[in-house]
Order: structure tokens, then sequence, then C-alpha cells
């Protein structure tokens, strides 16, 4: 015979089994997100690099040999000064610049990289210009660097805007 002697039923069996499961698919759920958010973090924190290195370079390439005058035909086959690269083709030529270090101007293409992320196997680095030439001279250049990749099926952008002028400090 039974006396005194106490069990769980089944119905709390289970209801302490499904509260418990429920606690861990949210902590899961929970980490799953903050791990991709540390991922896209990474991933922006790394392009701002790329974006900062072809600043930098671009701004030494500008001190090197402003120049002040556009391209005209085939100027920039050889001994170009900065003005003269970056309207070359157009007034707002873009260029893909997919490796790194930087060593050299690549050629201006329409499409800048076209899709192509080979920058560090995920990233790709493209800049556009722009400028306004008064009187033949051209006194001011506008940069916009995006570096690209992609994210969850997504591309997303890092994008700098600088501007670069004869007389900088």
């Amino acid at each position: 015979m039974l006396t005194g002697k106490r069990a769980f039923s089944l119905v709390e069996v289970l209801v302490f089994t499904t509260i418990l499961s429920f606690f861990f698919v949210t902590a899961a759920s929970v980490v799953t997100v903050a791990l991709r958010n540390m991922k896209f973090n990474e991933h922006k924190i790394i392009a701002l690099h790329y974006s900062r290195q072809l600043e930098d370079w671009l701004r030494v390439e500008k001190e090197i040999d402003w120049g002040g005058s556009e391209c005209s035909g085939s100027c920039c086959s050889s001994g170009c000064s900065f003005t003269q690269r970056v309207t070359q083709g157009s007034l707002s030529p873009k260029f893909c610049f997919n490796i790194s270090p930087i060593s050299n101007w690549p050629a201006a293409n329409p499409l800048g990289c076209d899709g192509a992320y080979s920058l560090g196997s995920t990233f790709s680095r493209e800049v556009q210009f722009t400028s306004s030439p008064v009187g033949g001279y051209i006194g001011q250049v506008n940069a916009v660097i995006t570096v690209s990749w992609i994210e969850l099926g997504q591309q997303k952008n890092v994008i700098t805007n600088v501007v670069f002028s004869i007389l900088e400090e």
C-alpha cells in the first residue's frame, strides 16, 4: 500500500518542459541576433578602414601634383596630374580600387567596380569624382568613396564624401 508519496503529474512535467524549451529557444535567438550584429559591425569597421585608406592615398596623390587642368583626349597615358586623372573620360568618372595596399591608379570605368567584391574577398571599393572647372581651372574636386559588401543577401555600403582643393591645409 502506498502512503504519503507525492510525485509530479504528467501535466506538470509537460508544462515545465515547455517553459524550459521556450527559455532555450529565446536564448538561442538572442545569441543569433547578437552574432549577426557583431558580424555586421565587424564588416562596417573594415569598410571604414578601406575607405580611409583610399582617402589618405588620394590626399597624397593630390599633394604630389594638383595640376588644375582638365584631361583632354588621352592625357592620362602617363605622367598626368591629380585633376587630369579625376576628369579623364568625363567630369565625373568612377574608379575601382579593389586592391590593398593601393599602388597605382586603375583605369576609369563608368560602371565602377561593377559588382566585383574582390577587395579582401568580401568588399568592393570605388570612388566617383565630380569637379566644376571655372575658366578651365579646377579648384575643387569632390569625391564619393563607396565601400560595399553583401550581408545576408543585401548590399551594405559605407559612403564617405571628401572634398579636395588646392588650398587645403
